[in-house]
């Protein structure tokens, strides 16, 4: 069984690197990846951002298409941890229709919130696909 808090913990970048590796490799095994979608809680936050953004790139179009909006999301400000991971990942995403679905989403998303910033990124994001 797989112990998602150990391996939260090993991905803190200020772990060791070994430790970081070490929790990268194991979160292999993780089925449920929702938990590495940017975790915002006491223990995990920014700290393991770039950790978890790693672990989702390694992600099949498959596995990331019902977080797409999630993994957009991510893009609202590309000085986060892992954001540009992210955008790489997305950059080469296949799935146009699921993408398109969820890119959309995320415009009105960034629209209705007037996050003028976000929805730059999101434009440029789309403009390299």
């Amino acid at each position: 069984m797989v112990n998602i808090d150990y391996i939260m913990g090993l991905l803190d970048w200020n772990k060791s690197i070994n430790d970081q590796v070490k929790g990268i490799e194991m979160a292999k095994d993780v089925e449920n990846i929702n938990v590495f979608l940017q975790p915002c809680n006491k223990n995990y936050n920014k700290n393991v951002w770039d950790n978890c953004a790693k672990i989702l790139s390694e992600k099949t179009d498959e596995e990331l298409s019902p977080y797409l909006v999630e993994l957009l999301e991510w893009l609202q400000d590309l000085n986060w941890p892992g954001a540009l991971c992210i955008v790489n990942r997305l950059e080469n995403y296949v799935d146009d229709t699921s993408f398109n679905l969820a890119f959309n989403t995320s415009i009105k998303y960034a629209q209705a919130l007037k996050d003028e910033v976000w929805e730059s990124n999101l434009k440029m994001l789309k403009a390299d696909n």
